[in-house]
Formats: structure tokens, C-alpha cells, sequence
């Protein structure tokens, strides 16, 4: 905030006027005597007219040099420095004529010259108060904070009660962060002077930065009394109004951040945070009217930006948002904030433009990754099938589905050629499982393509070679969703002898077809073969060798991290060892690639950022905050969560060796080394002496025998006033799961993986049965372990909010607020209007009762618990 040239007392433009030891003949004495007088009556030429005068009477008179120099140093630098260098000729004792062209100097940036000017005069006159002043500036303009601080105390020396060195020293304490020092230099100033109006700016600003927000406002709110015209002290108001976050001092900060513009309309900072409060306050259309007025005056700016696309979403203005960020990616690489917010409107728009720039960007969107690349998968869809080629290609294998076309039928003349060389296309397949049963089908019929090249059933053309990056995706697309895709039994038989031929070329030790690799790859995976590690040591285009990497040397990597494991604690029978062997089978859930985070907060930051309408009482020391996840699965939760909170430590525990061992993979690939896994059940740790700040448990007590006697478990960790994040099973939302689940034991289905594939085969079938088509809509759909972890788990159970209401006030824990999308909490406060924090349960089970996939999800919710527990 501090520009020390503006804001400090700066002795820099005034000057001084004092009779010289020297007598001067009467005649000039007069003549600068008028020339003073016409001075203060603002009439300047006359008085120029006069002192050159004086100059004329006596050519030797120091004081009227000085004076032409007064008046020639508002405009005429040269001319002012030489009437002062004069005066100095004059009488070189003329304390006055030092500190004066000590101030020229530092107007004209000549800073080292002024501190010497200024040491002359001081020499001069040592109780030269003002010159020492003078000099302190200078001095920290130039960098010499501890001369420039020894300056201001000896001026203090000479006068305790000089206002605006108190203040100055405020200011550089100010600046070096020293805000409770600063306090206290200011409120000097204030005392000596108390309609100091920038001293009460200033003390605000630094009550605000150590947290002490009722104070600052007091002295920002006397800042603006004193001097209604201070915008800086209006902004910063409305910021401190903005944190404390009621629904009142939201307006209040409304008020003062409208003053401050008023003030000063090109304060882009003031309009920024306006339209960030208007957008609290859910006036949208204001909040985006500020925000793009705020981008006009600072068109560079990623924040802005970036948050005027977050109003544009919230107002269900996705395209627009994507409009706005296209203008900005042909500058170079974009900011971490512009890109999530490039994210949002991806995920929220309902249609999408092939601008190529667009195109470019969701291509690394999902290869960096900007954001979570499972909510990238559809509208990456949209954009591919924008491609004729690609898109006939689509149509023709669903046009004749379930039948498997040749190749030459299925791709016609140009539609490999398509597929090999569209890098979004290949994102995508690498990233995260395809999620429309069109593209499914499409890639299932190309996977069979694969098959007949590799079998020798149909010659390989110039086409499939050109094709080898796509095949190589497609491989690792079959990997990344667990083999999925539909396979009769022809189809299967194929694959094997696939297999047996490749095993019997490296028992050969012979050279493997490219296509006949890339085809086993893609019906099994390649770790499973019989010493598949040979295959790292072959010399693989570099396509195939990511194959090799995921499925060979990754997973070998895995089986080898499982013995380092810890078992924290043993692991109940019945229902935990079911749900153990079924997540030692499929990891749940598979993922590649996690977004970066656009900056890590402590957690009391974070939290009130991520739920700025929560009622909770912050943790008293949150720099280390330890954390348990208590069912980390294969990481990704662990891993988000040192990316969300500054400084955590982190236990992660499940039942499955198989996903912690994945988990401990892409954890050490990420280089991170604040979490520690262990193999552990929940309903054990009652054996566990360890207490956390922070519990989360997302997707995995309605997984228990017993949800709320997990959850009692889980309370007994926490220390009396931590945080618990959960995640249940909504009974209302899962209505469809319901049907789902009853249609799955009707037919006899198992939940193995050919069991699955046949229920998706058949349900797809179910054209009339809307109640089932909804699954294909959900990303859940198109992955065996996440198919099998939504609809054939081995234990489900399911709540309401009224039982987690009577839990709440059993233990007397705080119910903090919803994980939700912006979009849904304005719906509820626009209905609830007198509960603004959305805590209110049962008015939330009447908005669920009305909007019933409201919980689609889970209740993903967080709670507080009391400190005197």
C-alpha cells in the first residue's frame, strides 16, 4: 500500500525562508520584504519581479537568491538550483540555501547529493529539526533504512512532539512488516495531532494487518471523518467489512468501496473488490457491471479477470466466460487463476465454439492439469466430435452397433489420419475415462480394429503407422477405465491368442510388433503377463513407452511399495473385510493427474475463503495443523489436501493395501512428503493414542457396518474444537441407485467384471427405462471400479438430514455448511432469506424434498467440535 514519495511527511517541496547573518543594503531588504508580501497574495510574477530586483540592488544578497530560487523550483529546475548555489556563494552558512537545494535535489532524483545538502545545513544549524527529517527521507528513499531511521530520532531528540516523524517512522515500520511497532508510532502522531488524518489512515492500515479489524475500522471511520475525500481509506474499509462477512457489514462495505470510487473512479482495485462483495450479496448483475469496469481500467490484470468470470458462471453466463478468457490466451501463458477460471466455464457451459485458441487451451487444461480432468472429459468430447472425420467415424460404429466394422468400413479414408493427429483427442484418452456411450462404443469398435491388424486378420497400411499415437491412447485409455468395454466372446478369444502370441516372442526373445503390443494392451493389462518386466527393456517408439510405463513399470512399482506399508491396526471381519477385498480387486478410484492449486492457505484462511458464511471459531494455531484421512483410497484426497492447507501433516489410513500402495506411488511421484499411509479400519482406532486438528472421511462410513458408530470413532480422534469433514450417502438422492441396485438383483448380476460389462450391455438396452438411463449421464458409468463402487458395492448404507441433525445434537457439534456450487446456495438463500450461513438443516431437507438430486453426490459437509469437549 505505501508509495513513500506520496505518503510520508516529505520535507522534499517546501522550502525555507530565514534572514541571513549578512546585511543587505536597505534598498534590497525592502524590495524582498514586498516581494514576500506579494508571495502570500498568490500574485508570483510581481514577486519574481521584486527578489531580481533585490538581486539588482545587491548582487551579494544571499536572501534574495534564495527567494528567486523558492519560486523558480516549482517549474524551472536548472534555474532554481543555480539562484540556490548563489545564495550559497553568498554566504556559504546559509543553512536555509543547503536544505533547500537539498529538497530541489530530491525532487530531481539526485537523492545522494540532497543527503549531503542536508548534512551541510545540519552542520550548519544542528538543531535543524526539519533538515533531519529531510535527510531520513532521503535516506530511505535510498535504501539506508537504519541511517534514515537514526535521522528520524535525532529530529525526535530535537522535538518529541514533531507529528510527522512519528508518523514516518510508522510508515517504514509499516513496510518492513513490523505492524505492532507501527501501532505504536502512529497513535503517537495521532496524539500529538489528533485531526492527523493519514496518521489514522495509516494506523487502520496496520491494526487491519495484524488481524485487529474492530480497531482498524475505528481508525479508518475517523480517517474519512477528518478527510471524507480519502479513497485509500474507503477501500480499505470496505476490504476489512468484506472479511468480517455478515450480511450488514457487506453492505456496509458496499457503501464505502462505492465511496472511494466515487472519490476516485480510476481506483481499479476499489470496483475489483465491489464487484467481489456485490457478488457475496448475490447482486450479480452489479457485481459483473464492476468487475468489467474494474478489467477496463486494468486490462492485465489475471485476478479481475479470473473473477469476473466466477460472477459470469454464478449467473449462469458460462459462454460469456469463455468469450472473455479467449481474448486473453494469445498473450503467452496464462495465469494459475485465469485458468481455473477457463475451467469453470468449460465445465459449466452447455455449448462450445471450435475456436482454436479454445481448443488449445482445454488440450492443456487436461495435460498440465488446470483443473480436475474428469470434468473436463465431456465438454472435451463436444470439441472433438466438432471434427468431420472424427465425428463420422463416431456415427458410422454406433450406426451399426453392436456389430464390429472393418476397419476400412469404420475409419473410411481419412478418419485415422484424424485420430492421430489431434493432440485433444490423445489428452483425453490418457487423462480420465470416456463418459458418452457414443464415444464408447466408437472406441470399443476402433479397439477391435486394433485386434485385426495386430491378428494379421487384415494388412497393415500406411494409415495404422500414422495411427500409432492414437492406438497408444486407446491402450491406455482400456488401462485407465479397467477394461470397461463391451467384448463377446469372439472378440475375447482373439485377444488371448494376442497374448499367447506376444508371450511367445519375448520367450523367443524376438522383436514385437508395435500393433500387436498396443493390442494386448488394450484388452489386458500388460503387468499381468508373465515376466513383463522384458518388455521395459526393449527399445519402444516413444507412444508405446508410456504404455510400458503405465502398465508394466508403475504397477510392478506398486506391488513393490506394498511391503513398506504400515498395519496401524487390525481389520474387523464381516463387512470390513468384504469392502477390503473388494477395493484390494479395483482401487477406487483410478486417477492420473491432479490440478495444481491456485495458492495454499493456512486453514483458517482457506476455510473462511472456501465458506465465507460460516459460523466456526478458528483454529487458535493453525500453522501445522495434523490431519487424518480416514479412508484415503488411492490418494488423491491426501494428496488435494496438503494442496489445500498450508503446513498440514497428514495420516492417511484404509483398508486397501492395493490403493494405499497406489496412493504412496503418486504421492512420491508428486514429491511430496507430509503424508504418511497406513493400512487401518476405522472402527479400530479406538487402539489408535493419536488426536487430529482435522478429520476427513469422504465416501466411506455408509461403506460400514455401522455409519454412526464409524463416525462416534472418528469424533473420539478429534481434539476439542477441530474440524471434520464427511461425506454421506443422501437416502433421497439415491433413489435411482435404489432402482439400479433392485434391477442388478433381478437379473443376477455379479460384481465381477464381466458381470458388470454384461449389466451395462443390457441396461443400455433399456431405452424406455428412464429411471436406469441416468446412469450413463454420470462419469461414475465408465470405469469398472467406479461402476462397481456406485452400484454392486458390498455394503451401502444411506441417511437423511434429520439423522445427521439428531447426531449433531446428541454430541453438540457445530454444523458449519455445505460443500455446494455457488449456484445452489443462492437458490437456498434466496428461499431462506434469515439464514445467510446455509446451516439451517431442516431447511435444507425442505429444499431437498423440492430439488432432490440437490445431493446427487453425497452431503459432503463439515462440522466443528466444541472446544470444552
Amino acid at each position: 500500500m505505501r508509495d513513500i514519495e506520496d505518503t510520508r511527511n516529505d520535507q522534499a517541496t517546501s522550502q525555507v525562508d530565514e534572514s541571513t547573518p549578512i546585511v543587505s543594503c536597505s534598498s534590497a531588504v525592502a524590495l524582498i520584504d514586498e516581494g514576500n508580501s506579494l508571495e502570500e497574495q498568490g500574485r508570483i510574477a510581481e514577486a519574481m519581479a521584486r527578489y531580481d530586483a533585490a538581486v539588482q540592488a545587491d548582487p551579494q544578497c544571499a536572501r534574495a537568491h534564495l527567494n528567486r530560487g523558492n519560486i523558480l523550483a516549482s517549474t524551472q529546475f536548472d534555474e532554481a538550483r543555480r539562484a540556490y548555489q548563489l545564495a550559497i556563494t553568498c554566504d556559504p552558512h546559509y543553512a536555509a540555501a543547503h536544505f533547500n537545494l537539498g529538497n530541489l535535489n530530491c525532487r530531481t532524483g539526485e537523492l545522494a547529493l540532497a543527503v549531503h545538502n542536508y548534512q551541510v545545513a545540519i552542520g550548519i544549524k544542528p538543531e535543524f529539526a526539519d533538515a533531519f527529517v529531510a535527510m531520513g527521507n532521503a535516506l530511505d528513499s535510498l535504501g539506508r533504512t537504519a541511517e534514515a531511521v537514526e535521522s528520524y530520532e535525532r529530529a525526535l531528540i530535537i522535538n518529541p512532539e514533531y507529528a510527522e516523524v512519528h508518523f514516518n517512522l510508522g510508515l517504514l515500520a509499516t513496510a518492513q512488516g513490523r505492524h505492532d511497532e507501527a501501532a505504536n508510532f502512529l497513535r503517537k502522531a495521532i496524539d500529538i495531532r489528533p485531526e492527523y488524518a493519514s496518521g489514522h489512515y495509516y494506523l487502520g492500515l496496520a491494526l487491519f494487518n495484524v488481524g485487529r479489524s474492530d480497531e482498524a475500522l475505528e481508525s479508518l471511520r475517523q480517517a474519512v471523518r477528518l478527510e471524507p475525500t480519502m479513497d485509500q481509506a474507503h477501500y480499505i474499509q470496505g476490504i476489512i467489512l468484506q472479511n468480517l462477512g455478515s450480511i450488514p457489514q457487506l453492505e456496509e462495505a458496499v457503501a464505502s468501496l462505492r465511496r472511494a470510487v466515487e472519490i476516485k473512479p480510476s481506483l481499479a482495485q476499489a470496483h475489483h473488490i465491489l464487484g467481489l462483495v456485490l457478488s457475496r450479496l448475490e447482486q450479480l448483475d452489479a457485481a459483473e457491471a464492476s468487475l468489467r469496469h474494474a478489467l477496463s481500467l486494468n486490462p492485465e490484470s489475471a485476478d479481475i479477470l479470473s473473477d469476473l468470470v466466477v460472477v459470469l458462471l454464478s449467473a449462469d453466463k458460462a459462454l460469456e466466460g469463455i468469450q472473455v478468457i479467449a481474448g486473453t490466451l494469445d498473450d503467452g501463458e496464462p495465469a494459475r487463476k485465469i485458468k481455473i477460471a477457463f475451467v469453470g466455464c468449460i465445465r459449466a457451459s452447455r455449448s462450445i465454439t471450435s475456436d482454436p485458441r479454445i481448443r488449445t487451451a482445454l488440450t492443456a487444461a487436461i495435460t498440465e492439469p488446470w483443473g480436475n480432468p474428469f470434468d473436463l472429459g465431456r465438454p472435451a468430447l463436444g470439441l472433438i466430435m466438432l471434427s468431420q472425420s472424427i465425428s463420422r467415424c463416431v456415427h458410422i460404429a454406433n450406426g451399426s452397433w453392436p456389430a464390429r466394422l472393418p476397419k476400412s468400413v469404420l475409419f473410411g479414408a481419412d478418419g485415422l489420419a484424424a485420430l492421430g493427429a489431434d493432440p485433444l483427442l490423445r489428452a483425453l484418452l490418457e487423462a480420465v475415462p470416456v463418459t458418452t456411450i457414443e464415444f464408447e462404443r466408437f472406441l470399443t469398435s476402433a479397439r477391435h480394429a486394433l485386434l485385426e491388424t495386430a491378428s494379421g486378420q487384415q494388412s497393415q497400411a500406411p494409415s495404422d503407422t500414422a495411427a500409432l499415437e492414437f492406438y497408444a491412447s486407446l491402450a491406455r485409455q482400456c488401462f485407465i477405465n479397467e477394461y470397461i468395454f463391451d467384448c463377446d466372446d469372439r472378440e475375447r478369444l482373439a485377444a488371448a491368442a494376442c497374448r499367447t502370441k506376444l508371450t511367445e516372442l519375448l520367450d523367443a526373445d524376438a522383436a514385437v510388433p508395435p500393433f500387436l503390443l498396443l493390442a494386448v494392451a488394450a484388452y489386458f493389462p500388460l503387468y499381468t503377463l508373465r515376466d513383463a518386466a522384458r518388455l521395459l527393456a526393449s527399445n519402444a517408439p516413444c507412444p508405446i513407452k508410456g504404455v510400458l510405463r503405465q502398465q508394466i513399470r508403475e504397477p510392478l512399482e506398486e506391488q513393490a511399495l506394498r511391503a513398506g506399508i504400515e498395519c496401524l491396526t487390525a481389520i474387523a471381519g464381516g463387512v470390513s473385510k468384504e469392502v477390503r477385498d473388494q477395493y484390494e480387486l479395483n482401487p477406487y478410484p483410478r486417477w492420473v493427474k491432479l490440478p495444481k492449486p491456485d495458492q495454499i492457505l493456512r486453514f483458517n484462511d482457506e476455510f473462511r475463503r472456501a465458506m465465507p458464511f460460516a459460523p466456526f471459531t478458528p483454529m487458535p494455531d493453525d500453522r501445522a495443523p495434523e490431519v487424518l484421512i480416514a479412508g484415503c483410497g488411492t490418494g488423491s484426497q491426501s494428496i488435494l489436501i496438503t494442496k489445500r492447507y498450508q503446513g498440514v501433516r497428514v495420516l492417511a489410513i484404509d483398508l486397501s493395501l492395493s490403493s494405499i500402495s497406489y496412493a504412496v506411488r503418486k504421492t512420491q511421484e508428486l514429491g511430496i512428503t507430509n503424508i504418511k499411509y497406513a493400512q487401518a479400519d476405522i472402527l479400530k482406532l479406538d487402539d489408535v493414542a493419536r488426536s487430529f486438528d482435522i478429520v476427513e472421511s469422504v465416501g466411506v462410513l455408509h461403506h460400514l457396518a455401522e455409519p454412526f458408530t464409524g463416525w462416534r470413532i472418528l469424533l473420539s480422534r478429534l481434539r476439542p474444537g477441530g474440524f471434520m469433514c464427511l461425506g454421506l450417502y443422501s437416502e433421497l438422492a439415491r433413489k435411482h441407485v435404489i432402482k439400479a441396485r433392485e434391477f442388478i438383483a433381478a437379473h443376477g448380476y455379479a460384481s465381477t467384471p464381466e458381470d458388470i460389462r454384461r449389466f451395462r450391455r443390457d441396461l443400455t438396452k433399456q431405452v424406455a427405462n428412464a429411471e436406469l438411463q441416468w446412469l450413463s449421464e454420470i462419469s461414475d458409468f465408465y470405469s469398472t471400479s467406479e461402476c462397481r463402487d456406485l452400484l454392486f458395492h458390498v455394503q451401502e448404507h444411506r441417511v437423511t438430514l434429520g439423522q445427521i441433525e439428531s447426531f449433531l445434537e446428541e454430541f453438540g457439534l457445530q454444523f458449519t455448511g455445505f460443500e455446494l456450487a455457488s449456484t445452489v446456495l443462492c437458490q437456498y438463500r434466496a428461499r431462506f432469506t434469515d439464514d445467510p450461513s446455509a446451516t439451517n438443516l431442516r431447511n435444507w431437507a425442505r429444499f431437498e424434498a423440492d430439488h432432490p438430486n440437490t445431493f446427487i453426490g453425497m452431503y459432503r459437509f463439515w462440522i466443528q467440535k466444541p472446544v470444552s469437549h
